[in-house]
């Protein structure tokens, strides 16, 4: 006879297995469950949780999944979240397993005060014990027994349809019907937010005055609760300024975690440690490897830092991730956390032998690096993705007397160019010219780029060219003397030397003109035109320019044509034709937006605003590019008095020059592109009701009194007046005044 299938007189829970199987376990888990209330389930927290709003409502879209895996790095606050997520709801049942090396079955089982059964596999009895269970069961820090938990979930879950899991770890399970949430670092506001919470619990009446440095400090504690405890720990005998001076031997500093925490939590050290023991042989050398990188890094850099074969390192770097050793930012590019990588120096034994691969894995450049006249993008900005490392590298072999020290630094100091750090790359590559011994033809590579980054220094940008075009001309090697005959050119461009410039840019187009890239040739034209044009040779500089147009469209890169175009516009500008001119400089911006010629664009567009009648536009632009100047690049005399005439007239134009000024400098270099490419031409043509308006504003009166006059609802005088805002793109009632009264428009 079959056995009935129903309800427990006992604990009165459901049960679908029979009653007789249920009664083998019941008593002992009826007899448990109260111990289990008071002693298993997560206790209200004693402290405030800060900084995971977000996260928690985006958690609750995945209340319905089966497998809700929180992963994360080691201190990020995986078990907290979890702990908040399902602390006010029923039926959660938690086992923690950081103590258990195997048997997962067994320490759920124990933790749910189901007894074994003879002769029955734990987890057997652990399904037939829930099958009629509805609970969430949350199984905390997993990572070391993943496998273990996979095995156990897969068969509880199709078994047992009223459990569902959340689970924290710091890799996923990969079982089926897993949802993967990733727990990041706490946004910066929130970090500085904790810290000053628990920083004023360890010492009443605590002043946190300075929110840079603290800022600072959560930044470099990459973010992560569990260090910014830590550290917040330290106040009392450390001030915020000395903690930050401390920060590089953070894993001793950080080590005064609460007494009732699990031991991997009492120091940052112990947190990432667990993570680090429970790592295979190949991965720890693979971890210990990377931790001389900073900034992030390609795979091309790891399998030099690792010294093992693509394939195997790129199987190493995914099983970090996975472990969340390693971020994957994309585009190919890993990173690590600060803290992560100091504790990896901790264990790496020889940091140099890893440099040295790094430095002459970069030095396996210099070739392509040098096949152009002109270093192509595709060589240069891999250079610049990898500056951070590079910059490690260059320091190592300055140290060591590496003989490819003057390769590398001139690599660097070329992408620092290129990113507008010029006076950067200029100290840089003139240290590194002085003290390097290096072949004849890599000194006289270097010297040119540090001639490109002389900047306002013309008499020493003039000397290391010249240098350059004697040792080229005694290497005999035409591309390489082109090069220096190119460089020493320039210089005498922003020297106001044109006639001497051009009789350079000649010889070196003469030099290449036989077998030369076109690109290559196309350049020095276009720079032979820039000259032509600032001697006022505008005929000859015109036919240069319609020349070379069709190899820049055809051939240049989106940066290169980006320079080039900036020289139509400035060329467009002097004919007056402010339109074309106009499209030029956008259509330059559009091309490309970084690189240090921008502010030069910038300030195109600025002169156009100000011959349109928008001096705010203009003083904008003008304070935004003198950000992005460093001081190099706008010695350009002709030029520069243009910008500061701009200047100068908008102060006679209207007030309130300094702060639009201010406003340009505030922006980003992507605000100040965004602003310069919504090209609004102001002013808009005005309609005759607008100016009206206008006029009355400028007059003082309100939108009653404009109202009045004019006979319009005020509704429709603040339409109006909306549109008129957005057409100057001004803000306020008084800059409308200002722009009336500085075109007499208040008297009309």
């Amino acid at each position: 006879m079959a056995e009935q299938v129903g309800m427990c007189a006992t604990c009165g829970a459901a049960t679908a297995t029979s009653r007789r199987r249920h009664a083998r376990y019941c008593s002992n888990a009826c007899r448990q469950r109260a111990y289990r209330q008071r002693a298993n389930e997560p206790v209200t927290a004693l402290d405030s949780f800060i900084g995971r709003d977000d996260e928690l409502d985006r958690l609750t879209r995945f209340t319905d999944a089966r497998v809700l895996t929180l992963v994360g790095p080691a201190g990020v606050g995986k078990t907290r979240l979890a702990k908040e997520f399902t602390g006010g709801r029923a039926g959660v049942e938690w086992v923690e397993l950081a103590s258990v090396s195997s048997q997962v079955a067994l320490a759920c089982a124990t933790a749910l005060g189901i007894g074994e059964v003879t002769r029955e596999p734990v987890l057997s009895t652990l399904v037939h014990a829930l099958a009629s269970r509805t609970m969430v069961l949350v199984l905390d820090n997993c990572e070391h027994v993943a496998a273990e938990c996979a095995a156990l979930l897969e068969p509880l879950l199709l078994g047992c349809p009223g459990i569902r899991v959340v689970a924290t770890s710091r890799e996923p399970l990969r079982v089926p019907g897993e949802v993967l949430f990733p727990v990041q670092p706490l946004q910066i506001t929130c970090a500085v937010e904790l810290f000053a919470d628990r920083a004023r619990a360890s010492q009443l009446g605590l002043r946190l005055d300075d929110r840079a440095a603290l800022t600072t400090l959560c930044a470099r504690l990459d973010r992560l609760p569990l260090a910014i405890e830590l550290a917040a720990r330290l106040v009392t005998v450390l001030p915020v300024p000395e903690l930050l001076a401390r920060l590089d031997d953070r894993l001793e500093l950080l080590n005064r975690g609460n007494r009732t925490a699990a031991e991997r939590h009492q120091s940052l050290r112990a947190a990432i440690e667990w993570s680090y023991d429970h790592l295979s042989a190949e991965e720890q050398h693979a971890f210990r490897c990377l931790s001389p990188l900073p900034g992030g890094f390609g795979l091309d850099v790891a399998v030099a830092a690792c010294d093992l074969p693509a394939d195997r390192v790129l199987a190493l770097l995914s099983a970090l991730v996975a472990k969340s050793l390693l971020t994957f930012s994309g585009a190919g590019r890993f990173e690590q956390l600060e803290s992560v990588r100091l504790y990896g120096r901790e264990k790496l034994a020889d940091p140099d032998e890893v440099m040295a691969r790094v430095a002459h894995s970069f030095a396996g450049r210099w070739p392509s690096f040098t096949s152009t006249v002109f270093s192509s993008p595709e060589v240069v900005d891999p250079l610049i993705v990898e500056c951070a490392t590079l910059g490690c590298a260059v320091d190592w072999a300055g140290r060591a007397g590496d003989p490819e020290h003057l390769q590398l630094a001139t690599m660097l100091a070329t992408a620092w160019r290129d990113q507008g750090h010029v006076s950067r790359g200029r100290a840089l590559l003139d240290a590194a010219v002085r003290d390097s011994v290096a072949d004849p033809a890599v000194r006289c590579l270097a010297l040119c780029h540090l001639a490109y980054l002389a900047g306002t220094e013309h008499n020493a940008g003039v000397a290391w060219a010249e240098e350059a075009v004697t040792l080229g001309r005694e290497l005999g090697e035409p591309v390489l003397l082109a090069q220096a005959l190119n460089a020493l050119a320039g210089e005498y461009v922003r020297a106001e030397r044109n006639g001497e410039a051009r009789k350079y840019y000649e010889e070196a187009i003469a030099l290449l003109a036989p077998a030369a890239d076109p690109l290559d040739l196309a350049i020095i034209e276009h720079n032979l035109a820039w000259s032509a044009l600032r001697a006022g040779d505008v005929e000859f500089a015109d036919a240069l320019i319609a020349d070379v147009l069709p190899v820049y469209r055809r051939l240049a890169s989106p940066r290169r044509l980006s320079v080039f175009l900036h020289t139509v516009g400035v060329r467009a500008l002097q004919r007056g034709r402010v339109d074309e001119a106009a499209e030029s400089f956008l259509e330059s911006l559009r091309s490309c937006r970084s690189g240090f010629w921008v502010a030069d664009v910038l300030e195109g567009l600025a002169l156009i605003a100000h011959r349109r009648g928008d001096p705010r536009r203009a003083l904008r632009l003008v304070g935004a590019a003198s950000c992005l100047r460093e001081g190099a690049f706008a010695d350009d005399l002709v030029w520069q008095s243009e910008v500061i005439e701009v200047v100068r007239a908008s102060r006679v134009a209207l007030r309130g020059v300094d702060t639009c000024l201010a406003e340009g400098r505030e922006m980003t270099r992507e605000q100040a592109v965004a602003y310069a490419l919504a090209d609004r031409a102001e002013p808009q043509e005005l309609s005759e009701r607008e100016r009206q308006v206008v006029a009355l504003v400028a007059a003082g009166r309100t939108n009653a009194g404009i109202g009045a006059e004019l006979r319009i609802s005020q509704r429709m005088v603040e339409t109006h007046l909306q549109r008129v805002r957005q057409k100057l793109d001004l803000t306020t009632r008084a800059q409308i005044a200002e722009w009336a009264e500085s075109r007499g428009a208040a008297n009309r």
